[in-house]
């Protein structure tokens, strides 16, 4: 993590198709645009209403890419945790701010859906070449686990794993 990194946690939904590209590294990376209203409630009329609305780009990388195109469609309500950041983009002339989210985890929003989790599993060489680092991922029932650790020369083998 950086120095005054501007770190959020979104609830919204999906706005738009979750497109899903390989780039010149070979990872990757998913892009889809996330829609999120406020609700306030106005105590004299004892309603609900929207408030602001805000519609921003979500990035991710790596397995949380594969699993975000796999998983995600347009309208799917979504908590998404990440890296904020505002970038001036200029189009004929005009600037304006882009406020992106670079995800480093996104679920379902269970206050309004279901949803039944499957874990992801790949080959032992698989997962040190795709896996984020610090990640915890099982290998076969009858292996002990795979920590991957930034840095680290060779995966360790451990007993016990934390959920």
């Amino acid at each position: 993590m950086a120095y005054n990194e501007s770190r959020v946690t979104i609830c919204g939904n999906v706005a738009s198709a979750v497109t899903h590209t390989k780039v010149g590294t070979g990872f990757s990376r998913a892009k889809f645009r996330l829609f999120t209203a406020e609700r306030v409630w106005d105590a004299e009329d004892r309603s609900w209403s929207d408030g602001a609305k805000m519609f921003l780009t979500v990035t991710c990388w790596r397995m949380l890419a594969d699993n975000a195109h796999a998983s995600l469609n347009r309208g799917d309500p979504v908590v998404i945790t990440g890296r904020l950041a505002i970038k001036d983009v200029e189009h004929d002339g005009k600037v304006s701010q882009l406020v992106e989210v670079e995800a480093t985890a996104i679920g379902p929003n269970l206050a309004l859906c279901t949803a039944t989790p499957l874990r992801t599993r790949l080959a032992p060489d698989a997962i040190e070449a795709r896996a984020a680092p610090e990640i915890v991922a099982p290998r076969k029932e009858d292996e002990l686990p795979l920590i991957l650790t930034v840095g680290s020369e060779a995966p360790k083998e451990v007993a016990e794993v934390p959920f």
